[in-house]
């Protein structure tokens, strides 16, 4: 009984989120430049960041609100970064998640995919890559529920 309840909440959530038109990001465990980083694009661009040290702390918050993109540092969670991810995929799949680490490459990108994120981001951030990864990111989130929501419509017809 309790899924159809948390299908229920995403939903609820989703719509809220749609509704109100900001980008809502989760950073957890993020160095504090990165952070500043963060911020700054998330004023320019109208982004509801929420920071939280503690990846205890974001498996709660994905499941009670809906975040189109997490970015998780592979170096600051306090567990092993695969397990955050993957717990992070599993109580909330719709989110994006973003792996912030010092090295970039086809194998780590892999083991992200595989885990369930959506993409590897080099640290220090740097303001354009951010910009443009997080873009990419929340363009595919829409993309997706606006192929679904027609989909819908072509088969209720």
């Amino acid at each position: 009984m309790w899924p159809a309840n948390w299908f229920k909440k995403r939903k609820a959530a989703a719509a809220l989120g749609a509704s109100e038109g900001r980008l809502k990001i989760l950073a957890v465990s993020i160095f504090l430049n990165d952070r500043l980083v963060l911020e700054q694009l998330g004023k320019r661009a109208g982004w509801e960041l929420r920071v939280t040290n503690s990846p205890r702390e974001a498996f709660r918050l994905v499941m009670e609100k809906h975040f189109e993109v997490v970015l998780c540092d592979r170096n600051q969670c306090g567990y092993p970064w695969r397990e955050v991810i993957e717990r992070l995929a599993e109580n909330s799949p719709r989110s994006r998640i973003l792996l912030v680490s010092p090295m970039n490459d086809d194998y780590l990108w892999r083991d992200v995919v595989q885990k369930g994120g959506y993409d590897v981001l080099t640290s220090p951030l740097r303001e354009a890559d951010t910009l443009h990864t997080i873009s990419a990111a929340a363009g595919f989130l829409s993309s997706l529920s606006s192929s679904s929501s027609a989909s819908r419509t072509e088969s209720g017809r």
